[in-house]
């Protein structure tokens, strides 16, 4: 199952913790740090910021995706949850 986690709080553990333990059952997890979690994002390769997002906030993430690749994620996904 393609899972995305849509995060939009800085330091939200719960996601994380969540999105690693359907990993560890062999569901596909992506997550998406969108507003102040773009200063938790990683930029793995499971893990990306919203462009706009971390540009407003001065935050260099090694992954961005603008809103219409977010979309394409969305739409992509089976299940979605937003934290």
């Amino acid at each position: 199952m393609k899972i995305l986690h849509m995060v939009r709080r800085k330091g939200d553990a719960l996601p994380l913790q969540m999105a690693d333990s359907q990993r560890k059952a062999g569901d596909d997890v992506k997550i998406v740090f969108l507003q102040d979690a773009v200063f938790s994002c990683k930029g793995d390769g499971t893990s990306v910021c919203c462009a706009e997002d971390a540009d407003a906030r001065g935050v260099s993430c090694g992954n961005k995706v603008d809103y219409k690749g977010i979309v394409d994620m969305i739409f992509d996904a089976d299940s979605v949850i937003n934290w």
